[in-house]
Order: structure tokens, then C-alpha cells, then sequence
């Protein structure tokens, strides 16, 4: 390596550990830190691999290696909760219960993944400098490199993914400098990387079927099986890697000896969580399940659109100069990546395919000598890296939120992914210093595995991943102030899915780190009933109703929403209580009525509630002018209830009502539709009854018929005497 090409490696590198540093200072720990935390602990400490539970030990081995210089890191087999083996809480104890500094930790624990960073990106420029033998190609890749937001999203924390990423990388690259030109040294250098890469996290025994392929990616040998005998062979030194890392740790089982047992115990359990699923947000949707394109549009959104675009080219290129060697080694191990990670049902972050990264950046600087030829070609290379920089630059710290301009940048990301693709858990300490530094009425839901009491933040939450909301807390009418919910919540990763529907359905003011979404509250909407749809009963208990729209006391109707509708105390505000439906049949009959009755609230059914929609009704001082056709004076009069209007839509005959005074008769309206001289249809029917009338009610009563008919005769009748309760009318059709 000359000298002007170790100046670039030098400088990129430097770079890389300056953003990577910056951001593992500035983050408060991540959901899964604590626990990788943990392991590493015991592992510097005493060796003890009863925590790793789907992790290899690697990772939690250079987790480990400067903690024990931390004075108040207490021994893990000494905490109260050690012998639970419960990982969450003996993580919970260690962090916030034990007097632990924990910022200092947690940075201990970070900084050899950042070193690992260092050596990932020295990897990729021997790579490039071999096929390129150009600084720039190395200057192009380096510097995407450095300023990738993805990789430093993962670098600058204490967990598995990036030094996943970095022995991946390093076994395919090792193989290749083997077939360039094979040798003992070289072949035994790829095994360690191997038995490394094994170590390092599961995924990584897809490296043994990439390299037995990639075995084959050379001119055709005379002995067939060679390549792959010289694939295969690697196993046994991996193997002795991998047992290594494990200690030598060995176990006998029905009398048998198994070396590294904790290996194949994680196995089993990772293989039993992928069965399972997570659950998941993706555009838009909460799920367990898993999407086919969760990976490859998670790519498309949040790798930088440069590198996007420069990676597509390379690729063309490639295919054009027939360099299927090299894209062999770039692409098997893409594909191998993507499609396990496809075929997962483990949908929780780019982390799982962080891997593709750098064999991007390798295929860009193979790509870079064809662009730098041509000045159009040098200004776009130049242009993309800049923008590139640019948008690293200023998202620095919170790589982990970042979004390309396709979904509108990390200020939109919400809408679209979450998890560790956006919202960790690592943006409270920059919530407790918001809200130390802010006057009035703050609301608070953090989601994440730190202890918001740690960094100052008492405010009590508005819920937790242990149940539903706090009983002061309306979820379809928030009380006025300022709210600070993380974009998890928001997205229903909880499991009471739905409590910040109501925030769902606005844009926020404004985040904190992209992950924490503000919310300014203005003033509560205040009404005076509730009206539930009774199909066949209210979908609440009438004090869950109060509290879901924050409405004590409130005056409370049924009635049955698929054949009336009702207007209470002379078109006071309220709220209505419905089925989930994207539009109940008095809004699809009355365009006009979307402009005023307004959805502030789903909740999808679950183990705290019903399947439910809340709208608000603001009030009007004459609701029965919404029925369009209305009278100006009563068409009959008479009875309780005066019939103020009526319209016709072929079968469909809608008549609206004014209550005049309570009753207790059972009463129903009379509906009989005539067509010439022929028997009526009838269509009686009260979904509004009787009993529940107060003056100044207002009601719509729905008639559905058969066929068309020429004339309606209605009135009021008592449904047990069948005896008009007064005068009737016929209106014809109009």
C-alpha cells in the first residue's frame, strides 16, 4: 500500500471512529444492550456462558474486555437476581440497581465494537486496492464507508450485528485472496476468520455453503472435487476456532461428549424465536408474521440514495466488462443474506442484513476506475459522495433513525419502519434533558430497557410494555399539554396496540432524535353525551366510555347504528361510540356530514377492549338541517316526536325526528311504502327507543325495502298495542 492510498485509510478511518465515538457518547442504552452488557460482564468475569440464549459469544467476549477497568461494575454471579437466570431483570439489576456508572459502561462496552469498525473498513480497502490499484476507487469507498449511517448505527452500540458484519466480510474476503492465489497461509488465515465469523453470530454459518460455492468461482480444475474439499475443510479449523471462543467448554449427554454446548443450545432457541415471529411494524401494519418485502424495501428506504445509485451502476459495469468473478463474490453473499433474512420471520431491523454493506462498497470501488474516466463520470462520483457526507454528517448521532429522501428523510421514518430501525430506546437521556429544561404540562411514554429514574425523568408513564394506559389517561381525548411518545408506541408496538391512535392520526411538532415524537395538545374537545351502537349490546362499560373520551358523567344513549341515528340534547357536542368500519352508513349517506363528525380514535380488539371506533359530533344548533330535504316547519306534529324532514334513495327512505317530550310507551316509527294499489311494505322500526328520549333529541330512523314505492305513511305506534301513539303522514317520493 503506497503512501498516499495509507493517507486515505488513515483519514477515513478516522473519520469512521469520530462519528462512531460521537454517537456511542451521546446515545442512552439500547433495548438490547443491557443484556449483551451482561454477558460480556460475566464473561470477563468468570467465563460463564449460561447467558448467551441465541447469541454466540464472541461479540459479548470484546463486549467484556474493558469493563473489568469500571470500578463500580459489581460481580454479575453476586446480584440477587443471578440465580433466576432470568436475563432481563439480572440486566435490569446490574444497570440500575447496582450503583453501576452507567454511562461509563455502556461506553467501555461500545468502544471494542467501534474498533472492530476500524478494522471492517481496513479489510475493505486491502479488497479494493487489490482489484482497483487506484487511490480513488479506495478514496470512494472509504469515505462512503466512514459515513455510512448504517454502519455507524451499529457500531457505536454494545451489541452482535457489527461484529457480525466485520467477520463476514473478512472470511469472503480472505477466500478470495486464497483463490487468487491459493497457499497454505492464506487457506488457514479464511478457517480462523471462519471459526470467528461462526462465533460471532449465528447467521454466520451461512459463510460454509457461500464458501463452498464461491469455491467453484475459478477457472474449472482438472480434480473436480478439490475446490470443494478445500471448502469443506476448512470446517474442522473453524470448528476448533469456534470451541475455542466457547472456552472449550464440553458437556456429556446420554453418553456422548458435546463440545461447546451453549452453541447448539442457542441454536435451538433462535430456530424456536424464528418460528415464532416478533412482532413487527411496517408501513403502516403491526405484525408477527413477517413480510416478504420487509428486507428489501427496508434497503430501498434507509441505505443513503447514493450508495444506492453508485451500487447499481458498479453493477452494470461489472456485467458489461464480464467480471463474474468478482460479482460471484459480491452477490452470492448478498443473495445468501437477503433471502434467509427474507425467508426469517424476524422483521426488526436492517441490522440482520447489515452485512450487504460493505460488499456494496467493494462493488462501487471496482465501479469507480469505468466513472472516473469520463469528467460526467467524475462530477456524479464527486456529487454522491459529497451528498453522501453531507447527509451523514448532519443526522450525527442518531444514525440509527436514518431515512433517504425517498420516504422524505429520518423526519418521516416513522411512517414507515420501527425498532432498530428507528426507535431503540436510545434517545432518553436526550428526553430527560428536554424535559429538565421544559415549563408546563409534559406527558411522557418512553419505550425502551433503560431506567428513565437514572437520568432524572419522573414524570410517571403513560404506559408501559406491561399493560394498558394509566387511568387519568383519555386515549380519545388527551388532556392539554405537551406530549413526548416514543415512535414505537405511537406505531403499536405495545401491547395495548392502539392507546396513541389519537396522536397516530396528526404530524407531530416536532422529535427528539427522530425517535421521541412531540405532540402540543392545545385544549381537550369537551362534550356531553356518549352514544354507543348497541349491536346487540354498548361496546363498553359506561365508566370505560367516560374514561376512553374523558367525559365523567356524561349523559349516555344506545341505539342500533345500522338503522338510525342520533343527534342528543339539541345538537350538543358528544361523542359516538361504533363498530370498526371505514364508513358508517350515515357518513356515506351524507357527504356533507365528513366535514363535520370527525374519527378521532381506533381501537383494534385485544385482551383490554372491544373493536371500537370513537367519533366526536362539535355541536350544531340545528343537526336535523344535515338530512338534506328538511321542511322548515314540522311535516307532523302531535306525538313526542315531530317528523321534520325525510329523504328518498330508491329502497332506502331516511325520516328525521325531533323529540318534543320523554316518554316511557314503546313506541316504533311506522314505515309503509305504497306502489299503486297494492299492499304496503312495511319497515317498521325504531333504533333510537322510546325510553331514552330527553326534548330537544334529534334521531334519523333508517327504512330499507324491497323495492321502490310511490308513497310512505309514518307515524309513531305503540309496538305492544300496535295503536298509533298519534296522527300519521304520507310523503311521497321526491
Amino acid at each position: 500500500m503506497r503512501v498516499l492510498e495509507r493517507g486515505i485509510l488513515v483519514a477515513a478511518l478516522l473519520l469512521f471512529f469520530a462519528l462512531a465515538t460521537g454517537a456511542a457518547l451521546a446515545l442512552s442504552p439500547t433495548n438490547d444492550e443491557p443484556i449483551h452488557l451482561t454477558r460480556g460482564a460475566a464473561l470477563s468475569q468468570n467465563g460463564d456462558l449460561s447467558l448467551q440464549f441465541e447469541h454466540t459469544p464472541l461479540s459479548h467476549r470484546l463486549i467484556g474486555m474493558l469493563l473489568p477497568t469500571e470500578p463500580t461494575l459489581p460481580l454479575v454471579g453476586h446480584l440477587a437476581t443471578r440465580p433466576t437466570n432470568d436475563r432481563p431483570a439480572i440486566a435490569h439489576e446490574l444497570l440500575w440497581e447496582s450503583g453501576l456508572k452507567v454511562e461509563r459502561a455502556i461506553f467501555l462496552g461500545r468502544l471494542p465494537i467501534i474498533w472492530s469498525g476500524l478494522l471492517l473498513g481496513a479489510t475493505l480497502a486491502l479488497w479494493v486496492i487489490a482489484i482497483s490499484r487506484r487511490p480513488v476507487p479506495l478514496m470512494v469507498a472509504l469515505l462512503l464507508y466512514a459515513t455510512s449511517p448504517n454502519l455507524l448505527a451499529s457500531a457505536a452500540l454494545a451489541t452482535t450485528d457489527f461484529t457480525a458484519t466485520a467477520t463476514f466480510f473478512a472470511v469472503v474476503c480472505a477466500w478470495w485472496f486464497y483463490q487468487q492465489r491459493p497457499g497454505r497461509v492464506r487457506w488457514v488465515v479464511t478457517a480462523i476468520l471462519l471459526g470467528l465469523a461462526l462465533s460471532a453470530k449465528l447467521t454466520g454459518a451461512l459463510l460454509i455453503p457461500v464458501l463452498f460455492v464461491l469455491a467453484y468461482a475459478r477457472p474449472p480444475h482438472s480434480r473436480w472435487w478439490r475446490p470443494g474439499l478445500a471448502a469443506l475443510g476448512l470446517l474442522p479449523v473453524a470448528g476448533l476456532v469456534l470451541w475455542a471462543v466457547y472456552a472449550f467448554q464440553i458437556d456429556l449427554r446420554h453418553g456422548i461428549l458435546i463440545p461447546a454446548p451453549a452453541y447448539w443450545e442457542s441454536w435451538a432457541s433462535v430456530l424456536t424465536h424464528v418460528s415464532d415471529g416478533h412482532q413487527a411494524f411496517f408501513l403502516g401494519h403491526v405484525s408477527g408474521g413477517g413480510w416478504w418485502l420487509y428486507f428489501p424495501i427496508t434497503l430501498a428506504i434507509k441505505t443513503p440514495l447514493p450508495t444506492l445509485l453508485l451500487s447499481a451502476a458498479a453493477l452494470v459495469v461489472a456485467i458489461r466488462a464480464r467480471r463474474w468473478r468478482l460479482l460471484a463474490f459480491i452477490l452470492t453473499p448478498i443473495a445468501a443474506i437477503l433471502v434467509t433474512a427474507i425467508y426469517s420471520r424476524l422483521n426488526i431491523g436492517y441490522r440482520h442484513v447489515l452485512p450487504i454493506i460493505p460488499f456494496g462498497l467493494l462493488l462501487i470501488g471496482s465501479g469507480v476506475p469505468s466513472f472516473w474516466s469520463r469528467r460526467a463520470g467524475r462530477g456524479l462520483v464527486g456529487a454522491a459522495v459529497v451528498w453522501a457526507m453531507v447527509a451523514a454528517l448532519w443526522i450525527h448521532p442518531h444514525h440509527l433513525a436514518y431515512f433517504n429522501e425517498l420516504v422524505g428523510g429520518p423526519a418521516r421514518g416513522y411512517r414507515y419502519l420501527g425498532d432498530s430501525n428507528l426507535d431503540w430506546g436510545q434517545g432518553l437521556r436526550e428526553l430527560a434533558e428536554y424535559a429538565a429544561d421544559f415549563e408546563g404540562d409534559l406527558y411522557v411514554s418512553y419505550g425502551g430497557a433503560a431506567d428513565p429514574a437514572y437520568y432524572g425523568l419522573h414524570q410517571p408513564p403513560l404506559a408501559g410494555m406491561e399493560g394498558a394506559g394509566r387511568p387519568d389517561f383519555h386515549p380519545a381525548n388527551p388532556a392539554p399539554g405537551h406530549y413526548a411518545i416514543s415512535a414505537g408506541h405511537i406505531q403499536g408496538l405495545l401491547p395495548e396496540a392502539d392507546l396513541f391512535d389519537w396522536f397516530r392520526r396528526r404530524e407531530p411538532e416536532g422529535s427528539i432524535g427522530y425517535a421521541i415524537l412531540l405532540y402540543d395538545v392545545d385544549a381537550a374537545r369537551s362534550g356531553e353525551w356518549i352514544a354507543q351502537c348497541a349491536a346487540p349490546v354498548p361496546l363498553l362499560p359506561l365508566a370505560e366510555a367516560e374514561r376512553v373520551v374523558g367525559a365523567p358523567g356524561a349523559r349516555h344513549l344506545n341505539f342500533d347504528c345500522a338503522a338510525s341515528w342520533v343527534f342528543p340534547d339539541n345538537g350538543a357536542p358528544g361523542w359516538y361510540v361504533l363498530p370498526l368500519s371505514d364508513d358508517p352508513w350515515w357518513i356515506q349517506a351524507n357527504p356533507q356530514v365528513s366535514g363535520e363528525i370527525v374519527h378521532v380514535y381506533r381501537h383494534r380488539a385485544n385482551q383490554f377492549g372491544p373493536a371500537y371506533d370513537v367519533y366526536y359530533w362539535p355541536g350544531q344548533a340545528e343537526p336535523g338541517g344535515l338530512l338534506s330535504g328538511r321542511a322548515r316547519k314540522a311535516l307532523l306534529t302531535g306525538g313526542p316526536a315531530e317528523l321534520w324532514g325525510y329523504v328518498v334513495k330508491s329502497e332506502e327512505w331516511l325520516t328525521q325526528w325531533r323529540v318534543i317530550s320523554a316518554t316511557t310507551a314503546p313506541l316504533s316509527v311506522q314505515a309503509h311504502l305504497y306502489t299503486g294499489d297494492g299492499p304496503p311494505q312495511v319497515a317498521d322500526g325504531l333504533g333510537f327507543s322510546a325510553d331514552q328520549w330527553q326534548p330537544g333529541d334529534w334521531f334519523v330512523q333508517r327504512h330499507l325495502f324491497a323495492m321502490p314505492g310511490d308513497t310512505l305513511e309514518t307515524g309513531l305506534y305503540d309496538y305492544v298495542t300496535l295503536e298509533k301513539a298519534g296522527p300519521t303522514v304520507r310523503l311521497p317520493v321526491r
